[in-house]
């Protein structure tokens, strides 16, 4: 093969060659075009919901349940016996203190009050009449101190016989409601019987078990807000006015006596509330949706929304917990958008989109 021959076949080889590797080259960049495609169309987009960080009030409680009573519930007894005459007060009437109840016979009482009244006043003429001659020298003085003495003997038994005669009217202790009546007109009762229950419905009280642990934060005054789910969550707002000094053995728990408010009788004893003591308050703090945090161990963090798409995952330091929100003393500032809903699907690494569906739908 000469020389020439030689080029001719050189160059076909280079040509070759090069045509190989522009090949090659194009294939390069259709497979990277493919691959960017791909991950394109491979991004994982996470609805989710958000909610904002803001300023507001932090309030500490201790949460428990308590039966309400009432501190001024009374069972009303007879003083005397007899056959009762008469029944003014019907049970859910309302009364006062002093009120007739019941009326019980009194013939005896009275023929006493009588025989009493005519006894002490013949004594005291006779008193009298000893101080006029006395001074006559009629009389001594010791005959003068023996009639003084039995008048006012006589002025006692006229007081006893004056009470007695009261003991037929039963009475209200205090103002409040009867609640139940035990006895009938024509009953033949002895002294001693009950006769009504009456209680104060605008004295009611809910004596809560605390562990003892928290001994240093229950103090008189602390205001305990009551809920009822009896009333269609109705609250109320009661305060802290005894704590008892002793701590039960048994239990590991200490007594704390709550007033409640009900000058409108709105409440009832017996009524099962669930109650809350508030025990301290942090104003103008950063507070957040309970809905977001995320709890691990003992860490907790929320997805802090960046950008339009981006999350990141914050640790966050949790101070005081209410039944909606979180105190947040460190970890993101009020203003920033934190994931409430999707959470738990998220990583770093994708992009969400954020969808708040109306509550009230």
């Amino acid at each position: 093969m000469n020389l020439l021959e030689n080029v001719s076949v050189m160059k076909k080889y280079i040509i070759v060659m090069l045509l190989l590797i522009l090949s090659a080259c194009n294939q390069s960049k259709e497979s990277k075009s493919d691959k960017k495609d791909n991950k394109e169309e491979n991004k994982v987009i996470i609805n989710v919901e958000a909610a904002t960080s803001y300023i507001g009030n932090s309030i500490a409680t201790f949460k428990s349940t308590a039966i309400l009573e009432a501190d001024r519930a009374a069972t009303v007894t007879t003083k005397t016996s007899g056959i009762i005459l008469d029944i003014i007060a019907e049970e859910g009437d309302v009364v006062n203190q002093g009120d007739v109840l019941l009326v019980l016979e009194s013939d005896e009482q009275v023929l006493s009050l009588n025989s009493a009244k005519a006894n002490y006043e013949k004594s005291l003429n006779n008193y009298e009449r000893a101080q006029q001659l006395i001074s006559k020298g009629l009389i001594n003085k010791e005959q003068l101190d023996n009639l003084k003495y039995e008048t006012q003997s006589l002025k006692s038994a006229l007081d006893q016989a004056r009470m007695n005669l009261t003991f037929t009217q039963v009475k209200a202790p205090f103002d409040g409601i009867v609640v139940k009546r035990h006895v009938k007109i024509g009953n033949l009762i002895q002294n001693a019987t009950a006769v009504y229950e009456v209680v104060d419905f605008e004295s009611l009280q809910a004596k809560i078990s605390v562990p003892e642990h928290q001994w240093s934060i229950m103090k008189t005054g602390l205001d305990v807000q009551f809920s009822f789910d009896a009333l269609s969550g109705k609250t109320i707002v009661g305060k802290i006015v005894r704590v008892s000094p002793v701590v039960n053995a048994g239990s590991g728990t200490f007594q704390v006596t709550v007033s409640v408010d009900n000058s409108d009788l709105s409440l009832r004893p017996g009524l099962f509330a669930k109650a809350d003591i508030v025990f301290d308050q942090r104003d103008d703090v950063v507070m957040v949706d309970k809905n977001a945090i995320i709890r691990e161990d003992d860490l907790s963090y929320v997805y802090v929304i960046e950008g339009e798409s981006a999350v990141k995952k914050v640790e966050v330091k949790l101070g005081y917990e209410m039944p909606d929100s979180f105190e947040i003393t460190s970890g993101i500032q009020a203003g920033q958008q934190v994931v409430t809903t999707g959470k738990n699907n998220l990583t770093p690494d994708v992009e969400i989109n954020v969808v708040n569906y109306d509550q009230n739908l």
